[in-house]
C-alpha cells in the first residue's frame, strides 16, 4: 500500500467554515455591542478594550497550536495565519493607543479567562479538531471587526476532520466558540455601561480595521 493510500482522506468542511464565517460577522454586527460602536455611544477605551480580548484569544490559540506542533502535523498554515494576524492586530492597537504601554494594563475579562480554561482542555487532549474550530470563529471575527467589511484574515484550509465523529465535533464547537465570542462583547458593555463617548479621540474603529488591513 503506497503512502498515499495509507493517508487518511480529509472531509471537506469548508461550506461549514464559509457559512460559519457569514454567521459570524451576521451576528457580532447585531450584538448591543455593535450598536453602541456605532452609534459612538461606547468610548474608545471600551473599542480598544474590545479589540484587546481578540488579540488576547489569538494569542492564546497560537500558543497552542505551536504546543500541539510538536506533536501533529498539519498545523504550519493554521500557525502562521495566526502569528500574522495576531502581530497585526498588536500593531493596530499600538497605533490607536499611540504606545505599545497598553499591553502592560490590559485587562482580561472573565468570559476570555474561560475560553483560556476551554483551550486548555483541547490542547491537553490533543484535540486538533476543536482547537481549529476556535480558530476558524476567531480569524472570522477579525475579518468582522471593527466595521462591516467582506475582507480579513484569510481562513486556511482545514484538513483535520477525516470522519463522520470529527466533523460533528467539528460543528459543535463552532457553535461553543461563537457562544464565547459573544460573551467578550457582553463583558464589554458591562464593563463601560453607561459612560460617555470620548470626543477628544481621533483614533476611530476604522482607523483600526485600515491598520490591520496594511
Amino acid at each position: 500500500m503506497s503512502a498515499v493510500e495509507e493517508a487518511p482522506r480529509h472531509i471537506d468542511v469548508a461550506p461549514l467554515v464559509i457559512e460559519t464565517a457569514s454567521n459570524v460577522r451576521d451576528v457580532l454586527h447585531r450584538s448591543p455591542l455593535w450598536e453602541r460602536i456605532t452609534d459612538g455611544s461606547m468610548p474608545f477605551a471600551g473599542r480598544a478594550s474590545y479589540l484587546e480580548q481578540h488579540w488576547e484569544g489569538l494569542r492564546v490559540l497560537l500558543g497552542a497550536v505551536e504546543q500541539l506542533e510538536a506533536r501533529t502535523n498539519g498545523v504550519a498554515e493554521m500557525r502562521d495565519t495566526l502569528r500574522e494576524t495576531t502581530d497585526k492586530m498588536g500593531g493596530a492597537l499600538d497605533r490607536s493607543h499611540a504606545t505599545a504601554r497598553w499591553r502592560e494594563h490590559h485587562v482580561t475579562m472573565p468570559s476570555m479567562l474561560q475560553f483560556r480554561r476551554r483551550v486548555t482542555e483541547i490542547t491537553e487532549a490533543d484535540d486538533l479538531v476543536s482547537l481549529f474550530a476556535h480558530c476558524v470563529v476567531r480569524l472570522a471575527a477579525v475579518g468582522a471587526c471593527p466595521v462591516p467589511s467582506t475582507t480579513g484574515a484569510s481562513i486556511p484550509r482545514i484538513t483535520a476532520v477525516c470522519t463522520e465523529e470529527q466533523e460533528e465535533l467539528f460543528a459543535e464547537e463552532l457553535s461553543a466558540a461563537l457562544i464565547g465570542l459573544l460573551a467578550h462583547g457582553s463583558d464589554v458593555c458591562r464593563a463601560y455601561q453607561g459612560q460617555e463617548r470620548a470626543r477628544t479621540c481621533a483614533t476611530t474603529a476604522a482607523m483600526i480595521r485600515n491598520a490591520l488591513r496594511g
